[in-house]
């Protein structure tokens, strides 16, 4: 132990692991407010809303433009659909895995829900979990009372496409 006068004492090793402790709490806090600020944020894509957004035909190719313009705006997307989608884009039911790859995205991004299940709630419940805002048209109005911030205008981005040409407002 080291004197500091005749009444008190500190342990040197106490002293240094203090020291430590608060130099790299310190590093570990900067470290922690850059990469959580360099982070995209996440955005909720309604896809069977989506899907119909040019010439109110279902297109994927509709939903990966979006998707892609999403992404130029630093943006993480993760999709949502109903268990049709792929009735309504192809013959047959498709899952994850062949939506992501049209998609451009992980299959981690592509959310199809449950047979007889609505997305709707499965979208409420993931911007919620994500903190973000929903790329849809629907004004989700079935599901306001039980989420009340789908009834905020803030809480959305609606579009369209013509001509080629995507139209995102918010």
């Amino acid at each position: 132990m080291i004197q500091l006068d005749d009444h008190s004492s500190v342990s040197l090793e106490a002293a240094i692991i203090l020291l430590g402790a608060a130099y790299f709490g310190q590093r570990l806090f900067r470290w922690w407010s850059r990469w959580r600020a360099g982070r995209p944020p996440w955005i909720a894509v309604d896809g069977s809303n989506v899907l119909y957004w040019q010439d109110e035909i279902p297109s994927l190719q509709t939903v990966r433009h979006v998707v892609d313009a999403l992404k130029r705006r630093g943006m993480k997307p993760v999709v949502w659909f109903d268990a049709n989608v792929g009735h309504l884009v192809g013959d047959r039911y498709m899952g994850p895995s062949p939506l992501s790859r049209s998609l451009g995205l992980s299959q981690r991004q592509v959310i199809v829900a449950p047979k007889r299940t609505p997305a709707d709630p499965l979208v409420i419940e993931g911007v919620r979990t994500l903190k973000a805002r929903i790329v849809s048209n629907d004004r989700f109005r079935d599901w306001q009372e039980q989420s009340p911030e789908v009834g905020k205008a803030s809480s959305f981005l609606r579009g369209t496409i013509k001509n080629g040409a995507l139209r995102l407002v918010e």
